[in-house]
């Protein structure tokens, strides 16, 4: 039988949220983006879950977007010319899809959530393992990158944040792709990065160990905390995008939408069932 491409186990209150394609470096295919996407939402609503630890298994936690999964990653070099205009004029739906693996602190997502790193952590990986984790816990072995400009893969203009220094926020978006560029697990504890650098047998008990320490704290307050974290650093473009994935796509690709458009071509009344 195939691997589920994500697992998802409750243990004393602690939910282990574990990325599972170990053959790919963890590399996210749509299955695997929208399968995190609704699980994030299982483990705000799971009643028996206090707190997340999210991992990878294998020998990274993920090395990014799966670039070699057409769906995952698509191409407009044999498109036609009508093909292409209409990717340009979907550009969030055609290229932020994968942004659909991120949990929506403070926004639907408030339960807090542990990363335990190691290996690769680039791209895609990058961000949920610093920007999405409330807590990162990382393995003397993990890797902090970005591999997207070694092959031109496009990203949004992203808005400064105050995760890093500027220059070497610079150094980490453009140049970590080059041999001896990328940021090591103790050069990112330094940089505030990450919470804890530990050996790579120690990172899940190192993580656990937190884990627990967020159980004895008040859910309101927790909520409270993120809300304002995450507030603080939403740059316009994230609510974008978040507004189009969750209120214009559907209606894009809604039932209804198709039948008043047949309704105008057919010159009729068209019959909407909120669908």
């Amino acid at each position: 039988m195939t691997e589920p491409v994500l697992l998802y186990e409750v243990k004393n209150e602690i939910a282990y949220i574990t990325l599972n394609r170990p053959d790919k470096l963890n590399t996210f295919n749509n299955e695997l983006v929208y399968t995190l996407k609704d699980t994030w939402d299982r483990f705000e609503q799971d009643p028996e879950a206090k707190v997340a630890i999210l991992s990878g298994s294998g020998k990274a936690f993920s090395a990014g977007v799966d670039v070699t999964d057409a769906k995952s990653y698509p191409s407009v070099g044999d498109k036609t010319t009508s093909d292409k205009e209409h990717l340009k004029y979907n550009y969030l739906e055609t290229y932020s899809e994968s942004h659909q693996a991120y949990p929506a602190n403070g926004i639907t997502i408030f339960k807090p959530i542990v990363g335990a790193v190691h290996g690769y952590v680039l791209g895609l990986g990058y961000n949920l393992a610093i920007k999405c984790c409330d807590i990162t816990i990382a393995a003397d072995n993990a890797i902090f990158g970005f591999p997207e400009p070694k092959i031109g893969t496009p990203i949004y203009p992203m808005e400064y944040l105050p995760y890093l220094p500027f220059k070497i926020s610079m150094q980490l978006m453009l140049l970590t792709w080059k041999g001896g560029r990328m940021i090591n697990a103790q050069r990112a504890h330094a940089l505030g990065l990450v919470n804890e650098v530990v050996p790579h047998e120690k990172l899940m008990e190192e993580a656990t160990t937190w884990a627990e320490m967020f159980k004895i704290v008040p859910p309101l307050y927790i909520k409270a905390i993120k809300y304002g974290h995450y507030k603080a650093t939403e740059d316009r473009l994230k609510v974008n995008e978040r507004e189009y994935f969750k209120y214009i796509l559907p209606q894009v690709i809604s039932e209804d939408r198709q039948e008043g458009l047949r309704a105008f071509t057919e010159k009729r009344e068209p019959k909407f069932h909120g669908k």
